[in-house]
């Protein structure tokens, strides 16, 4: 009777370990399926890294450049019109399209925007404008509809005047960039500064890419500055 308990204890012992090993297996499988799986950090090719950016008009003419935090230029771009359409191809040093913004329609103060990263067919994300008295709102959205974040100008009179007319204030606008969840997550901040500057700064990208949330601010610091 002794034995024939020992070997059920021995065998409850097989079982159990057989049963720890298949488990363990299953999970070093499923985390190997969720490393394999693309996450949206690795979506798309935006040249863009873990640091403010600052984007920079030139003196009365619709082209820009973008820096990083070093003073480097990155990125150039300006106006293009072709077929009734805006478009504002992003060039990295050697020339080279990085991205491109496209909107519907050309002088575009309320709309549809689209950035796609060279190369592709569908858009990496939309840019949606909403316009009232005293704010600018824009929303940043995967191509199916996803909220990814809100970028929204500060209230009150210095809003209001740039909603008029940005010729009439020298004063910068400051947008805030908030999760779905509400929470802050970054800024576009503009400098007092003879020519439009914006320094585009993500703190808290949560789970959005920081190289899409660079490039949403990025974009939507030129397309305020046109």
């Amino acid at each position: 009777m002794h034995g024939d308990t020992h070997g059920t204890g021995m065998n409850l012992r097989k079982v159990t370990s057989v049963d720890a090993t298949r488990h363990q297996q299953e999970l070093l499988s499923s985390r190997s399926n969720r490393r394999a799986m693309p996450a949206r950090d690795e979506i798309g090719d935006l040249p863009f890294g873990d640091e403010p950016y600052t984007v920079k008009r030139k003196f009365l003419r619709e082209e820009f450049w973008v820096s990083d935090s070093d003073g480097n230029r990155v990125l150039d771009t300006g106006r293009n019109v072709s077929e009734g359409m805006a478009t504002f191809p992003f060039r990295d040093e050697d020339g080279d399209v990085a991205f491109r913004v496209r909107s519907k329609r050309v002088f575009d103060s309320a709309g549809e925007y689209a950035l796609l990263v060279e190369g592709a067919d569908e858009p990496l994300f939309t840019l949606s404008k909403e316009l009232s008295f005293r704010r600018h709102y824009w929303a940043v959205a995967s191509p199916d509809g996803e909220e990814l974040a809100s970028v929204t100008s500060r209230r009150g009179l210095i809003g209001a005047v740039n909603t008029v007319s940005q010729m009439l204030s020298p004063l910068p606008q400051t947008f805030s960039m908030d999760a779905p969840n509400g929470e802050h997550i970054g800024e576009i901040a503009g400098r007092l500064h003879p020519r439009t500057v914006y320094d585009v700064r993500i703190e808290r990208p949560g789970a959005t890419s920081q190289a899409i949330l660079s490039a949403a601010g990025v974009a939507i610091a030129v397309l305020e500055s046109v």
